[in-house]
């Protein structure tokens, strides 16, 4: 586990730092607006005191979290009418490069896990039951319990590790990042950008941190622990530090996938095995229960896991496209401002 003391504010807002101007009089509230509505996002990612379960649906929504925060930040930041910029927009453009580079990690891993999904439904083919309700041939059901095995036993191999070590490296960057503060004094509205930034920045190595530690099968989770100054700082420590020591805990528990939906897809893998194991001694009719019902409860995980993974494909995907939008807004920014200051 990876834990990065961070408690500086980041140094890669786009915008520089301001010059000479009047801060807006409602800067306190504009301010306290953003933090309370980090705060109430994150409380519904853990409702009450329940840990909440580490499925693709809960990765959905963490990363729809994630995009959300990252437009009332580029929305706030625009408001500020900042003017000037400093040498910090290529640390920042770096620093965005990186952040795309996480989300075409996070897909490849996502269209590793969909080839699976091909391969699954090839074996349904193979338990397709005739017509007259008879159990399938006994050779069908031998190559789908070969299939089977194959599937339970996939773990992506090198490549993967590959990936798996990439994606590490990189939110590791990030997270030491967003401890590199200026050595200069700040305006009050530079001031807000910054701690605006730094809250994007710490979402983003949480969430990508936790979609990449279930998908991957990894613990290996950098950690951020936000001072106590913000007033969203409990909520998101209380709930990092709760969903890190959940999986820790799958891994002790040897559970061979990390999210809900594939460690069930994986019991009713076994099941159906069990079933078409179980053939010998058991009457014909029993015989063909046991293969239906097992082969009904794969069908419904494969449902649930096929529905949730697209959706977490859709929301990393929206994810990619808002950090790269916010990039060529923040490049238009600059050159505006180039312009203007050779007028």
């Amino acid at each position: 586990m990876y834990l990065t003391e961070v408690s500086r504010f980041p140094s890669f807002s786009p915008f520089g730092i301001a010059k000479k101007r009047c801060v807006p009089k409602n800067f306190d509230l504009v301010s306290r607006s953003f933090d309370e509505n980090l705060l109430r996002c994150l409380k519904t990612l853990r409702p009450g005191s329940d840990l909440p379960s580490i499925s693709l649906d809960w990765l959905s929504r963490a990363v729809d979290f994630l995009s959300s925060t990252q437009l009332e930040a580029q929305a706030l930041i625009t408001d500020l009418k900042l003017s000037g910029v400093d040498d910090s927009l290529s640390w920042y453009l770096d620093y965005s490069v990186k952040l795309l580079d996480v989300c075409n990690s996070i897909t490849s891993e996502i269209e590793r896990l969909r080839q699976r999904r091909l391969l699954m439904n090839f074996i349904l083919h193979l338990l397709e039951f005739p017509e007259d309700g008879a159990l399938p041939a006994s050779e069908k059901l031998q190559r789908a319990r070969s299939s089977l095995t194959d599937w339970d036993n996939c773990t992506g191999g090198v490549a993967k590790r590959v990936f798996q070590n990439n994606i590490e490296n990189l939110i590791r960057d990030l997270a030491i990042g967003l401890g590199k503060a200026p050595n200069r004094k700040l305006s009050t509205a530079a001031k807000l950008v910054r701690r605006t930034i730094y809250a994007v920045g710490s979402v983003m190595v949480f969430v990508a941190g936790v979609v990449q530690a279930a998908l991957y099968g990894s613990v290996e989770v950098v950690q951020i622990r936000v001072p106590a100054e913000y007033m969203w700082a409990e909520a998101f420590n209380d709930l990092e530090s709760a969903i890190c020591g959940e999986l820790k805990r799958r891994v002790g528990g040897q559970r061979k996938h990390l999210f809900d939906e594939l460690d069930d897809m994986g019991t009713r893998v076994r099941g159906v095995c069990n079933a078409i194991d179980g053939l010998e001694g058991e009457d014909k009719g029993e015989k063909g229960k046991t293969i239906r019902n097992a082969v009904k409860e794969l069908k419904t995980a494969i449902e649930a896991f096929s529905e949730g993974l697209d959706t977490l494909s859709n929301g990393v995907n929206n994810l990619f496209h808002t950090i790269l939008c916010t990039r060529n807004g923040m490049l238009e920014n600059f050159r505006l401002a180039n312009e203007k200051q050779l007028k």
